[in-house]
């Protein structure tokens, strides 16, 4: 497998881990009814969303050059396996999503960059915006970690369709899908953040649960 889809499939799994994690740990943190307990709760939560949103984040500008080629070869594919798999939604949900992520980052981008160094209320700003971008972005992140997978699969069903001269050709597609993603100049690859300490009290969610976050 290409290096870049071991690379994806390694965020997946970080992904389900990060949920899995907090599935184990959110049950003990609230009362009988599903409601925080205490503070812990919310940071938590917070902690949640920024660990998720940090292996989201490469694939703002990674992802279209993931999808473009699995696109491009999917009317290739044996269309039973096409169907099962369900690879049109599916690439169809991530394209969605990065198209959200993307405005989730824009709009944090542009607090970030309207911030004053040095001023008294930097860092609160700064990290309170830190906290909303996360927290918007929990759908996103996470439908991507749901999805994500069938690109290595799409990858692996297209191995035995490959030419005589694989690695040309991928690299064309590529920098074609590149070409094409219009926010690629603005969003840099992304290192995991800390969460902020800012409690929140919600009522508890898990990430199975539609329109939860």
């Amino acid at each position: 497998m290409d290096e870049p889809f071991i690379r994806l499939a390694a965020s997946v799994e970080a992904g389900e881990k990060v949920l899995a994690d907090w599935d184990a740990v959110s049950d003990g943190l609230c009362d009988a009814e599903g409601w925080p307990l205490d503070d812990r709760y919310g940071l938590r939560q917070r902690q949640r969303d920024a660990d998720m949103w940090a292996q989201f984040a490469p694939y703002l500008t990674e992802g279209t050059a993931l999808i473009v080629p699995a696109e491009d070869v999917l009317p290739d594919l044996d269309q039973d396996q096409r169907l099962e798999h369900r690879w049109d939604q599916r690439l169809r949900a991530l394209r969605e999503v990065l198209d959200g992520g993307r405005r989730v980052h824009d709009a944090w981008l542009s607090v970030e960059n309207a911030l004053v160094p040095g001023h008294p209320r930097t860092e609160e700003v700064r990290s309170r915006a830190l906290a909303e971008r996360n927290a918007e972005g929990w759908h996103y992140a996470l439908t991507w970690t749901e999805n994500a997978s069938a690109l290595v699969e799409i990858a692996q069903a297209a191995q035995p369709l490959a030419g005589p001269d694989p690695e040309a050709s991928r690299a064309l597609r590529t920098e074609a899908a590149r070409s094409r993603s219009p926010h690629a100049a603005h969003l840099p690859g992304h290192a995991p953040e800390p969460a902020e300490n800012v409690p929140a009290a919600v009522p508890a969610v898990r990430h199975q649960r539609p329109g939860a976050r």
